[in-house]
C-alpha cells in the first residue's frame, strides 16, 4: 500500500470516528448540562400544582398569585399554593407562540375594588388596572390551528380586578397575528382616545 493510500485510509477512519461520535446518543452530556442551584441562598421548590401550560404570574400580595395558562386562556388565582379557581377565560388562539402570555399591574395597584367603586361609582376610567397580552381566536373558542386567528389577533387589553375576577376595561392595541404575512407592512391598530408610543419590527423572512 503506497503513502496516498495509508493518508486515505486515516482520514477516511478519522471521519467515520467523529461521524459516531457526533451521532451517538447525547444522554450523558445532557445530564451533565442539567440545571442546578450553586448559591446556598437559593432553593428550587414547587409553588403549585395542576396548572396547564403557566407562562406567566403577577403578584396581587403575599402568596397571592394570578397565573396565565397560554394553551386554556385561562387566569388562575393561587393563592398559598391552592388553586382558588378561575378569574378570566379568554378564547385564545396557542399554535406555536400563541396564546395567553403576558400580564402586567399598574404601579399603583392594587387600588381597586370597593375603593374603585367609590371613586368612579362603578366606572373604571385611569383606576389601575391589569394589563393581559394574548392572541385571540377566530372561532370565539380555544383554538391551536394556525389559520384560526384574525388579522390582528395579538392584543393587549386592559382589566379591572374587583377583588374575585377581572373585569374588561378596553382595548389599548391590535397587532398583526397571521402569520402568512411576509414581506408586509407592520399593522397595527390603536384607539383613538389614547397616546400610546409603538415601536414595530417586521424582519421579512427570506424565501
Amino acid at each position: 500500500m503506497n503513502d496516498n493510500s495509508q493518508v486515505l485510509g486515516k482520514a477516511l477512519r478519522f471521519i467515520f470516528g467523529m461521524a459516531v461520535l457526533l451521532l451517538a446518543p447525547r444522554a450523558s452530556v445532557a445530564q451533565m448540562l442539567a440545571p442546578s442551584v450553586v448559591d446556598p441562598n437559593l432553593a428550587v421548590r414547587t409553588v403549585v400544582r395542576g396548572l396547564d401550560t403557566p407562562t406567566s404570574v403577577a403578584f396581587l400580595g403575599p402568596g397571592d398569585l394570578l397565573v396565565l395558562e397560554k394553551n386554556t386562556g385561562r387566569v388562575q388565582r393561587v393563592v398559598n399554593g391552592v388553586i382558588q379557581g378561575t378569574v378570566l377565560d379568554l378564547a385564545v388562539n396557542s399554535a406555536s407562540e400563541r396564546g395567553l402570555l403576558g400580564i402586567a399591574l399598574h404601579p399603583d395597584f392594587p387600588r381597586a375594588g370597593a375603593e374603585l367603586e367609590e371613586e368612579r361609582e362603578g366606572e373604571h376610567g385611569d383606576n389601575p388596572g391589569v394589563y393581559l397580552y394574548w392572541t385571540e381566536s377566530l372561532t370565539g373558542a380555544d383554538s391551536s390551528s394556525l389559520a384560526d386567528v384574525p388579522l390582528l389577533g395579538n392584543r393587549v387589553d386592559r382589566f379591572v380586578w374587583d377583588g374575585s375576577r377581572l373585569v374588561f376595561d378596553r382595548n389599548l392595541i391590535k397587532l398583526r397575528s397571521f402569520q402568512a404575512d411576509a414581506g408586509h407592512e407592520a399593522l397595527a391598530r390603536v384607539p383613538a382616545a389614547f397616546d400610546l408610543e409603538l415601536l414595530v419590527i417586521d424582519v421579512q423572512r427570506a424565501t
